[in-house]
């Protein structure tokens, strides 16, 4: 009987020893699966994680990027509200072009030189929008110098105009012309005018225009302008100016132009550079520093003057009076081998405006 027991016991144990082994891999091979599950489960969050992540990094660059667009948008629009309210204060022609509103400028004006003795001047410039056009077409009556300088093109004083290629036209005659707007956006200008100068005889002319503005770093703001002009009379002329505006603040402007002019008649290039900084002391009141230099090419390339100034103006009435005070000194001279002649000018200048502005208070 105790043989019997202890054999079954010994069966028992060999069994379970035998029995041990399999268990123990299938054990085993559980414990393997469920760590292989582990790791494959963790693995997919990670990846899903990593593809939120992604999504959220994508996002992110969006928004980041709007952000930025929105910004650089804003700053443009800032510069470029400061230098169109001090051009428009200043009675600066390129933004009679810009409005896209019927108005009507006149000036009459006034210059003293050395001796006090007194030069008066009165011109006219208005711009009538045509009725069915969209404010494409206008009808542009203004005088022959303005048509000639036009806006920024050699503009290299602000709104004081000394010692150009256009101040050989002396004749006091008005042009009256048709201008067409191709296309107009915050950035590109495209325009044509065909018309003719008022004169004896008659001078038919056409012209066309392009201009660019960029807004660059730093609140920097650029205006190419490209202009062709031919008539019967002067022929074939070309002018490109580049301006550089500075917006330092809501009340200061630094402004640096350039502009070149070309004439077939006279074969004879025409250069310009100068710098300009604009002061809005008040609402309805403003300084403008300014000096420039001028050149021409013949007979060879050198400076025909330089002037250097100060203006002041100040709105008189309700947007459309203004006051314009400006004493400078000139320095001229004919040819390169002459010495400069300095002339101490003084310019008293008052306008008119009906037309193209929203009437103000006064009371700054």
């Amino acid at each position: 009987s105790f043989y019997l027991s202890f054999k079954h016991k010994q069966s028992l144990i060999d069994f379970m020893k035998s029995s041990s082994i399999p268990f123990m891999n299938i054990f085993l091979r559980c414990i393997f699966i469920n760590c292989f599950l582990l790791v494959a489960m963790h693995s997919l969050i990670i990846a899903r994680e990593g593809n939120e992540n992604d999504s959220d990094n994508q996002s992110l660059i969006k928004n980041t990027t709007e952000l930025v667009d929105d910004t650089h948008h804003l700053l443009s629009e800032q510069i470029s509200s400061v230098s169109d309210e001090l051009d428009s204060f200043f009675g600066e022609e390129r933004m009679d072009g810009d409005f896209n509103k019927s108005k009507i400028r006149l000036n009459f004006i006034t210059t003293f030189d050395d001796e006090g003795k007194a030069t008066y001047k009165t011109n006219i410039s208005a711009s009538l929008i045509l009725p069915r056009t969209q404010k494409k077409m206008n009808l542009i009556v203004e005088d022959v110098k303005e048509n000639l300088t036009d806006d920024d093109q050699s503009d290299t004083g602000g709104s004081q105009k000394q010692n150009k290629v256009t101040d050989t036209v002396t004749e006091s005659t008005l042009t009256a012309a048709l201008q067409y707007v191709i296309f107009d956006s915050k950035t590109w200008t495209i325009d044509t005018k065909t018309g003719v100068i008022i004169s004896n005889p008659l001078d038919p002319y056409a012209r066309l225009r392009v201009r660019r503005s960029f807004y660059l770093e730093n609140e920097w703001e650029s205006r190419f302008t490209q202009l062709v002009r031919w008539s019967y009379i002067r022929d074939w002329e070309e002018s490109t100016g580049l301006v550089f505006d500075k917006t330092i603040n809501k009340q200061l402007l630094f402004r640096i132009n350039n502009g070149i002019s070309w004439q077939k008649k006279t074969r004879l290039f025409s250069l310009g550079h100068g710098y300009s900084l604009y002061h809005q002391l008040t609402s309805n009141k403003a300084l403008v520093y300014f000096s420039n230099i001028s050149g021409i090419h013949k007979p060879k390339i050198h400076t025909s003057g330089y002037n250097l100034g100060v203006g002041y103006r100040q709105m008189i009435y309700n947007n459309w009076i203004f006051l314009e005070i400006s004493p400078m000194v000139v320095w001229s001279r004919e040819k390169p081998n002459e010495n400069f002649k300095q002339t101490n000018v003084k310019i008293v200048k008052i306008e008119f405006i009906f037309g193209g502005q929203k009437p103000v208070s006064s009371n700054n």
